[in-house]
């Protein structure tokens, strides 16, 4: 018999959640900076495009490793501790490898490619001004979070996508 799945855990505390984590991972992308600037500073000569890409990979791998110890290890990140967040896959099981792999991808599409991506077609492509471009970033940016608000089980995109929960571990 499998045990019932606990609820989902509010949106107050996810979004407060958020800011917290934003934080830990800005600590994370500043001692990933040591390496990548290594790696900078020997590959810009040789290529500066290929130095852009080895930075950007080296972010990328410090931010899965970041996560994949917490949530694979523990169930949570710290920041899911503190406000009593866990992860879960659809069933309420802790969710396998290969599933936090897809969620950390799928987030890392929607908070970091697409606003990006969307930033620069719009400052670069259409020459449309900072602001308004920023702008149009951030509603991307925005979009992930702002898909609770309208799902039926008030998961983010990432999580719908990927197939994941966050659960309320007060309940326990």
């Amino acid at each position: 018999m499998s045990p019932t799945p606990l609820p989902a855990a509010p949106l107050k505390r996810r979004f407060a959640a958020l800011v917290y984590e934003s934080l830990l991972i800005g600590a994370v992308t500043c001692a990933a900076f040591v390496p990548a600037g290594i790696i900078a500073l020997f590959l810009n000569r040789v290529s500066p495009p290929l130095s852009a890409l080895a930075v950007s990979l080296v972010l990328v791998y410090a931010w899965w490793l970041y996560f994949k110890t917490n949530w694979h290890k523990k169930g949570q990140t710290l920041a899911m501790r503190v406000w009593r967040i866990g992860l879960a896959d659809g069933a309420g099981h802790p969710p396998p490898l290969a599933l936090l792999r897809l969620r950390f991808i799928w987030a890392c599409v929607f908070l970091v490619f697409v606003p990006l991506l969307a930033y620069a077609a719009l400052r670069h492509g259409a020459g449309v001004p900072p602001k308004a471009a920023f702008g149009a970033a951030l509603c991307w940016w925005i979009l992930p979070w702002g898909f609770a608000l309208f799902n039926a089980e008030r998961r983010f995109l990432y999580d719908y996508l990927a197939g994941t929960r966050l659960t309320d571990t007060k309940a326990v």
